[in-house]
């Protein structure tokens, strides 16, 4: 793969298809198609008077034409597949994009409902440096997945056979209903209600958040995150916007339009946007930002487009992906920084697997090979059973790294494990034996996921345990009513690092588990969902 790319503005914009590999197939030029061979032509030929020629040529033309048949369409479900390979694929020695020149990038409308009155005390907050530009459009068309990868069936093993509108479980009446079938109550949703009523009022003029959000009010809510996460603003951005969406509010319907609209802006003009070999990246891992950050913006861009198909989030979604496709690690994992020598971890490649999920959902391109590597990685770092994982190596019990099993299972779960493969039945087992975390929110949102997915009386017990716990410690006060803070967690795993920000965003997304996305394994899930 090249390293470095031709800018777009310099050269005729393509509309092929990408390849497996991520290259572009550049079409023929109308002058190759209608052109001829120079010289060597009979005498004959050439006394053939120039309007002759033409015709005949385009007469020819015509009857090739005829000879083509077009078979009828076939119905192609929109599936994300993947097969084991042992070809890790080329290493990418440098890692270099062109960027774009916001000048060129188009501009959009502004919403018409006004700002929220913030306290001028947030001037503090002017070294973020958020670019003064629109939402951008990237000149490049990309097709839609379920086309590209049509033709290559014999080559791919199914991720998952399940499709239609994978979001339709965050709409009113089914959350309704999948709250009450999976054990969620007026209570958990309660929490929800005031939990998003919270980062509401913590969003920034510049319509991000920070995991310093004590600035916001003013202190009248404490534990902000350590001073040194406070210019993430991406993953903090991210972080807060994905428990709107789980909840069903988008930037075009529901109760948060105007604060959904405002985060998604703003992630998109802080995003670095650039080509890496002809293909539009959106990078978020500038600055203090790493891979952590890239896999929660494209997860919240990806949601956000598949649950309204705005086109205005078309290109910067699918930018995102691409960076995240790009950045993949050589032994098929992710690192805190793009295409780490020594490989990736775990952690990080659980957000980057859920962003290619988040992007299969909204129809986006996602190259095989990037879930091809994924599963490569958890076959690396996952026991033979594939039941135990740890963070960048196999360990010996579960409870060594129960974060990384959860994650790991979930991963498995996504790219093709079914409910009755040994290392799902048995990695589950090692969960419900290991129980809710107090002290471990991260552990614990991943784990809920496994779990509910799973379902049964594992699920039922750490539900009702899980669920009861975070709705009796969700903060009441004046300031901080709807938040959440984990004084006692174990430090790396989100409260400690990003404050009440980050334990408030995983709270409320636990609580959304019931119906943030379809069960992968219930009855009729493969004819009708797509969870990936």
């Amino acid at each position: 793969m090249a390293t470095d790319a031709p800018s777009t503005k310099d050269k005729p914009r393509s509309t092929a298809a990408p390849t497996l590999d991520g290259e572009i197939e550049p079409l023929a030029r109308d002058d190759e198609i209608d052109g001829h061979r120079q010289g060597g032509l009979l005498g004959l030929v050439r006394a053939v008077p120039a309007w002759m020629i033409s015709m005949l040529v385009h007469v020819a033309i015509l009857l090739l034409l005829g000879l083509i048949t077009i078979a009828d369409p076939v119905k192609v479900v929109n599936v994300l597949t993947a097969s084991s390979t042992e070809d890790d694929g080329p290493e990418i020695e440098e890692f270099a994009i062109e960027e774009i020149d916001p000048g060129e990038m188009s501009e959009t409308e502004e919403m018409s409902e006004p700002m929220p009155e913030i306290s001028e005390s947030i001037e503090t907050l002017e070294p973020l440096e958020v670019a003064p530009m629109e939402m951008a459009e990237f000149a490049m068309e990309m097709p839609d997945m379920a086309g590209t990868l049509a033709s290559q069936p014999s080559e791919l093993q199914t991720l998952t056979q399940m499709m239609m509108q994978p979001l339709d479980s965050r709409s009113a009446d089914s959350k309704k209903r999948l709250l009450r079938a999976y054990g969620g109550n007026s209570s958990s949703e309660a929490a929800v209600t005031n939990a998003l009523k919270w980062l509401s009022r913590h969003q920034l003029p510049n319509g991000g958040w920070t995991y310093q959000h004590n600035l916001v009010c003013n202190g009248a809510c404490g534990d902000p995150g350590e001073p040194k996460q406070a210019k993430r603003v991406n993953s903090a951005t991210a972080m807060a916007l994905l428990p709107f969406m789980g909840a069903g509010q988008t930037h075009v319907k529901g109760d948060y339009r105007s604060v959904v609209y405002r985060g998604l802006k703003f992630l998109i003009q802080n995003g670095k946007a650039g080509n890496l070999n002809g293909l539009p990246v959106l990078d978020f891992t500038g600055g203090n930002s790493n891979m952590y950050d890239q896999g929660l913006a494209t997860i919240a861009l990806c949601e956000a487009y598949a649950m309204t198909e705005d086109p205005e989030l078309l290109y910067p979604a699918q930018a995102a992906v691409n960076f995240v496709a790009a950045a993949q690690c050589s032994d098929g994992g992710w690192y805190y920084q793009p295409r780490q020598r020594d490989g990736g971890d775990t952690s990080v490649t659980g957000w980057q697997v859920m962003a290619l999920k988040s992007a299969h959902m909204g129809h986006l391109l996602v190259p095989p090979k990037s879930v091809q590597g994924s599963i490569l990685f958890l076959d690396k770092v996952g026991s033979k059973e594939g039941d135990i994982y740890g963070y960048r190596s196999r360990i010996k019990k579960a409870t060594n790294r129960p974060g990384c099993v959860a994650v790991g299972l979930l991963c498995r779960m996504y790219t093709g494990w079914d409910k009755t493969h040994p290392g799902i039945v048995k990695g589950v087992g090692h969960l419900s034996k290991i129980g809710v975390d107090k002290r471990d929110i991260y552990y614990n949102y991943y784990a809920a996921q496994v779990l509910r997915h799973y379902g049964g009386k594992d699920w039922d017990k750490f539900n009702v345990e899980l669920r009861d716990w975070l709705v009796e410690t969700q903060a009441q006060g004046r300031g901080d009513k709807g938040s959440w803070f984990f004084p006692k967690s174990k430090s790396h795993r989100g409260p400690l690092e990003g404050g009440r920000l980050a334990s408030t965003a995983f709270a409320t997304m636990i609580l959304e588990v019931y119906y943030r996305h379809m069960p992968l394994y219930a009855k009729g899930a493969a004819e009708e969902d797509f969870p990936l």
